[in-house]
């Protein structure tokens, strides 16, 4: 099992899009959408998404309620 980027597999699958006559739009507050889709098709494809430390934080949670789950 290998891994690969998400971010990079996004990318490449615009890229493939603009080169079928697409107009692929990136549709602002949808970024975890794409970053879920893509992370879903590698696992479906046997590879391990490769992200980033800080996207495995939830920063909008406080750190108290993340320990007291309040």
């Amino acid at each position: 099992m290998g891994d690969y980027d998400p971010y990079k597999l996004i990318d490449e699958v615009e890229t493939l899009l603009v080169s079928h006559g697409l107009a692929p739009a990136r549709v602002p507050g949808r970024g975890g959408d794409r970053l879920a889709g893509a992370s879903r098709l590698l696992r479906g494809f046997g590879l391990q998404p490769r992200l980033a430390p800080e996207d495995g934080l939830d920063l909008d949670v406080p750190f108290q309620g993340r320990i007291n789950q309040d």
